[in-house]
């Protein structure tokens, strides 16, 4: 009876060990892929400009934001550009849309993709309005992974 227990008991200790590992590494996989996100704004036309940078892993996404700086602002279209490249590797991507800006402001373009692990994006989100300097916001990003 006394080695049926003491079987039971290790087992026990066993399995509560196991549990307690598998719980640290969860934990471990959930923190590393937690998504870190970093905004920056510029300003030197009629918009406000921010740039915003999530960071999943090996994952990178830009988007772009712009707000009137003036509340006589009248709803428009405005061009914008976007681009995104690794520092001295290759360009992430260019997204140049033309947006309707109402006086709230509006998320704006978006550029992603997978980048190698130690490596930094510069990103720059720059909007025209014919008639105002360009608004301009550039971040660079370190992607550790």
């Amino acid at each position: 009876m006394n080695r049926l227990l003491a079987i039971l008991a290790g087992t026990a200790v066993l399995t509560a060990a196991g549990a307690a590992q598998a719980t640290a590494r969860t934990a471990a996989e959930t923190a590393s892929s937690i998504p870190t996100r970093t905004c920056v704004s510029g300003y030197e036309g009629i918009l406000l400009t921010e740039l915003c940078a999530e960071v999943d892993g090996d994952r990178l996404t830009l988007t772009g934001h712009a707000v009137p700086a003036s509340i006589t602002w009248k709803e428009r279209a405005v061009p914008f550009r976007l681009s995104a490249s690794v520092v001295g590797g290759a360009e992430l991507g260019t997204d140049t849309p033309s947006a309707v800006i109402p006086k709230g402001g509006r998320w704006v373009g978006q550029v992603s993709g997978a980048v190698p692990c130690g490596s930094t994006v510069e990103g720059t989100f720059l909007v025209t309005q014919w008639g105002w300097p360009p608004s301009t916001a550039t971040i660079a990003v370190p992607v550790a992974c």
